[in-house]
């Protein structure tokens, strides 16, 4: 059997999508196979900075100072329309897997783990990380029928294009490296939602 998996990977939102959720959006794709697929909107709408979320979620144990680290003072940002409540964690893996940590290559990790979290927050040991909000999911076959529509452009993961790049430029910055030019050199019909 041939895998046409397309995670680990990255969706890159075709000009004309017609989804505001996924309007000039790059999705990081860790999982997809029959029972669906999972990914994360790495240039999602900008929330308040992940230092002042924490904080205020009371999400930071007293006592404890997160770091002046640009991680902690970028914002958090819309992962996707489904779970708006679930925070997740997408970082440069290290040594140490974190709880719940859901491989995206070779470089790229994952995880929704509250605890990986609290682990994050006590012992700042995550290095480069954002964090998004909720998540985008795909009902089986569902993906498939949108990257075949042209809703979607399939591409390599890259972590200096997720934490090297601007959020606003992001999308820009993927299509260029991908195929070599504008977003609008790649145009396909609309119809994509997640």
């Amino acid at each position: 059997m041939v895998d046409t998996s397309l995670a680990p990977g990255l969706l890159l939102a075709a000009p004309q999508l017609g989804d505001p959720n996924f309007e000039r959006t790059v999705v990081v794709l860790a999982r997809h196979g029959a029972d669906g697929a999972l990914g994360w909107v790495i240039n999602g709408r900008a929330l308040a900075p992940v230092r002042e979320l924490l904080e205020s979620s009371k999400l930071v144990p007293p006592g404890i100072q997160l770091p002046p680290r640009n991680p902690w003072q970028r914002p958090a940002r819309v992962g996707g329309p489904v779970s708006p409540a679930t925070g997740w964690l997408v970082y440069r893996r290290g040594p140490k897997a974190l709880p719940g940590e859901i491989s995206v290559g070779d470089e790229l990790a994952v995880t929704g783990d509250a605890d990986a979290l609290r682990r994050a927050v006590r012992e700042d040991d995550l290095g480069d990380f954002r964090l998004l909000i909720g998540y985008a999911g795909w009902a089986p076959g569902q993906l498939e029928a949108e990257v075949r529509a042209g809703a979607w452009l399939p591409a390599d993961v890259s972590s200096e294009l997720i934490f090297d790049t601007h959020a606003r430029d992001v999308w820009d910055a993927a299509y260029q490296r991908t195929i070599g030019g504008a977003p609008w050199s790649f145009l396909g019909p609309r119809g994509g939602s997640a």
